[in-house]
């Protein structure tokens, strides 16, 4: 369920960030993947929407409908914290210019911290590049080992603040 708040902001990110595999079929089955076992990635992507009340996100470019896929590979929450941490790894993945203006909203009010946003550029620059990355290929892989193919040690195991 999506907030005003949020289809605004989701609007916004459609006119200004280049369309990145706009074109792509991709979608999320949520019914499969809780029927998968626990800890593999498919599962943990489910529990994540549905702990938090998300229904997935089928409109948009292929940032936007694999948003919280990503929340889930760097274990990070949806908090309003995590989600500005989360814009840096993504940024630093992708051009994306709604990520650095969200980046920087969180600096200034404070949502984050500077050491935060570092690290999570870091460890985005470090991973392999996501957007080529056969998501699909991998709902059934234990997510520990989709993060060690994909190098992304979660930013949730950082003392950051």
């Amino acid at each position: 369920m999506q907030d005003l708040r949020t289809e605004v902001v989701l609007k916004l990110a459609q006119i200004i960030n280049p369309q990145i595999r706009a074109n792509d079929k991709f979608s999320l089955d949520i019914e499969f993947l809780r029927q998968l076992p626990d800890g593999t990635l498919g599962r943990e992507v489910a529990q994540f929407l549905d702990q938090n009340g998300f229904d997935p996100l089928n409109s948009g470019d292929w940032i936007q409908r694999t948003h919280d896929i990503w929340h889930v590979l760097t274990g990070l929450s949806a908090s309003e914290h995590d989600e500005f941490v989360l814009q840096a790894f993504v940024r630093s993945q992708v051009f994306r210019p709604s990520s650095a203006i969200l980046v920087i909203a969180g600096l200034l009010t404070r949502k984050c911290n500077l050491k935060e946003v570092a690290q999570s550029i870091k460890t985005g620059r470090v991973a392999k590049h996501i957007v080529e990355w056969d998501i699909e290929s991998d709902w059934e892989t234990p997510l520990e080992l989709v993060r060690q193919k994909l190098g992304i040690v979660p930013l949730s195991a950082y003392s950051l603040k």
